[in-house]
């Protein structure tokens, strides 16, 4: 199957869309395409590499049908391929009529769904965390990225790919990805200004962000800015739970804005 970047994907994703490094991570602001994008290269990846699998991850599982799986979707019908796959909620899957390959979909808030994951057909080479600054224990990353093990055929590879906004200077893929280089990461920042497909009211929410709310349109705008109040009640949670040890009790945090 080919696909015309320009026409499908549009511009400025070439070099996310063709690497080949085990870890590909985009961060960026509302609005860049990120995830369509994403969803996008792995309906395409499943026809270019017919015996491999897909595995989509977020932390909380009830937020993947109305976020991944609802993208995937998407990403079928805008490539004009309903005709070739089915997409079930029980069990959450989509899956290539012809060939059995499957897209799987796991939350991280049941590990022992995460680590004997396999698939009957094929091997498992793509994964996309998405939202991935909500995984704040990098342990849970590591579980899911040494399952993801195993040889695959001539010319395959595996890859992770993150995609999130910027939420938190303290997170761990901040340190991780951007502060430390690595050749087997590829990393990516993304703005709205990259997205084509937006119409004059759309890009109108972001000027007027950047105006009336410069800190916010950091975040949101330009996929650059971290949010300080995050940082804040994470440190505080942090505290919070060590001090509580072994103690039954409950807490409230407040955080000025």
């Amino acid at each position: 199957m080919k696909v015309s970047l320009q026409e499908t994907v549009g511009k400025n994703y070439a070099d996310f869309w063709n690497t080949r490094k085990r870890y590909r991570v985009c961060k960026g602001s509302r609005g860049s395409k990120k995830s369509k994008t994403t969803a996008l290269n792995m309906i395409h990846r499943l026809f270019e590499y017919p015996e491999s699998n897909g595995l989509c991850v977020r932390r909380y599982s009830n937020t993947l049908r109305d976020s991944v799986f609802s993208d995937l979707k998407w990403a079928i019908h805008k490539l004009g391929l309903d005709g070739y796959f089915d997409c079930t909620v029980s069990p959450m899957q989509i899956t290539r009529r012809s060939t059995g390959q499957k897209i799987l979909f796991r939350g991280l808030d049941d590990g022992l769904k995460i680590t004997p994951i396999s698939v009957d057909k094929g091997v498992l080479c793509w994964v996309w965390i998405e939202e991935a600054y909500e995984i704040t224990n990098e342990d849970d990353f590591n579980k899911l990225d040494m399952s993801i093990r195993g040889e695959v055929p001539d010319g395959y590879f595996k890859q992770i790919t993150l995609t999130f906004n910027p939420w938190s200077a303290t997170s761990w893929l901040k340190s991780r990805f951007f502060d430390t280089p690595d050749d087997d990461v590829f990393t990516k920042t993304t703005t709205w200004q990259c997205n084509e497909w937006l119409d004059e009211s759309d890009r109108n929410i972001f000027l007027k962000m950047q105006k009336n709310n410069p800190r916010r349109y950091r975040i949101e705008g330009d996929g650059m800015g971290y949010c300080r109040r995050l940082d804040l009640y994470q440190r505080c949670l942090r505290e919070l739970r060590h001090k509580r040890g072994s103690q039954n009790q409950r807490y409230q945090i407040g955080v000025q804005p």
